[in-house]
């Protein structure tokens, strides 16, 4: 069975990792946000590396954890989904003022993603800050601008996915996925 990777994206707090859980009841097969696993593991080792300190270094890491993530679902068939995926690093990068790494874009090209990849908007009403999330709401808001702007640069067709309950929004993308 072929391999259908569809990709959530947004800025931080804005509902993905609980859309993400509520497709997987559904039986689709769901890779985690890799960034916060990083953050975890990181922060458990005397010299870690954390976003807020050395983003070009924690993105380097993120970006491998990615393309492994990636590979991982090549066995996986049927229809997959991110949480996040190496467009969002380039979206961080940019909006911190780095410069996204050639390789990054390489790496990509390699990956085999759909071009509709759903993005979910900030919202204030769901937004909380956390050891891993560490974002104000208006950072928040800046970086989903950002991952708007990456993800169009990289070729990918935006479908926004309205505010509404878990249930609404998980309908409005497996409508698309099976339309």
């Amino acid at each position: 069975m072929q391999t259908v990777r569809y990709i959530i994206t947004g800025g931080p707090g804005s509902g993905k990792s609980t859309l993400l859980d509520a497709l997987g009841k559904r039986g689709y097969r769901c890779f985690e946000e890799v960034s916060r696993r990083l953050i975890k593991e990181q922060a458990r080792l005397p010299n870690g590396i954390m976003p807020w300190n050395d983003l070009p270094a924690f993105a380097e890491l993120a970006v491998d954890a990615m393309v492994e993530q990636y590979h991982i679902s090549c066995e996986a068939g049927g229809v997959c989904f991110f949480d996040r995926a190496i467009p969002d690093v380039f979206g961080y990068l940019r909006n911190s003022n780095i410069a996204v790494p050639v390789k990054y874009r390489k790496l990509l090209m390699g990956c085999c993603f759909q071009q509709d990849v759903f993005i979910l908007p900030p919202w204030s009403d769901i937004f909380e800050q956390d050891s891993e999330r560490p974002q104000t709401y208006e950072e928040s808001v800046s970086l989903y601008r950002a991952l708007c702007d990456a993800y169009l640069e990289c070729g990918f067709r935006l479908h926004h996915v309205p505010r509404g309950s878990v249930e609404e929004r998980v309908e409005c993308i497996v409508s698309l996925v099976a339309g």
